[in-house]
């Protein structure tokens, strides 16, 4: 299983509403900028800790944001 952003875009708008740039975002929540970036664009899953993280800076339920799928290796298992 991993953590997936939802929605890119909506994340984006977001941190806006919040008066968050992805950097000010990245320190706030404790995050590498770089890693930040990629979960902020959808191009990286966040651990759970990762995860938990930004729910806390954002003060949002993590089901507002992430969603938990299947990962491609579990199918490969069965």
């Amino acid at each position: 299983m991993r953590i997936k952003l939802k929605d890119p875009v909506e994340f984006e708008k977001m941190l806006i509403r919040r008066g968050f740039s992805k950097k000010a975002f990245a320190e706030a929540a404790n995050i590498g900028q770089v890693t930040a970036l990629q979960i902020s664009n959808g191009d990286r899953n966040p651990s759970p800790r990762i995860a938990k993280r930004i729910c806390d800076t954002l003060e949002v339920e993590f089901d507002d944001i992430f969603e938990i799928v299947k990962s491609p290796q579990h199918s490969l298992r069965k």
